[in-house]
């Protein structure tokens, strides 16, 4: 994931060095991606059909995976099977009537353990174009 990053935003600045206002934003990319990658949240982000784009470490671990890049091209059901269908269908459908769903819901790890979240689910637009969805959460499972 982070070679990728690295590439692009290599190729950027060596075609905006004159061009400042672009260099700024692969600036501010770099820090939004330093707060992605430390969060003290797990934090995910996914296309419009639910496949994971980004993944951070706290994220991968929360549910399993050693490395985040195990997750990232593949949505959520094709990583777990057992997945409760009436969380789904109330965060589905909060998501298009408000863009948003805050709550507590019980999640699958890999090896089939299940942990209590507190879960934060946004769609990010701008406009009225769709741009992400983006996951952060906390594991309250001992509190």
């Amino acid at each position: 994931m982070n070679n990728n990053i690295d590439k692009i935003r290599q190729l950027v600045e060596d075609l905006s060095i004159r061009d400042t206002d672009l260099l700024n934003k692969v600036q501010h990319f770099d820090i939004l991606q330093h707060v992605f990658l430390t969060s003290p949240r797990a934090m995910a982000i996914m296309e419009e059909d639910w496949k994971y784009v980004f993944v951070n470490k706290l994220f991968a671990e929360l549910y399993g995976f050693e490395n985040p890049d195990d997750m990232v091209g593949k949505r959520h059901y094709e990583l777990f099977c057992k997945i409760p269908e009436r969380p789904i269908d109330e965060i589905t459908t909060s998501l298009q009537k408000s863009g948003k769903w805050e709550g507590v819901i019980q999640c699958p790890r890999k090896d089939g353990e299940s942990f209590t979240s507190k879960l934060s689910i946004q769609k990010v637009k701008d406009k009225d174009i769709l741009l992400c969805t983006c996951e952060v959460q906390k594991d309250i499972s001992n509190e």
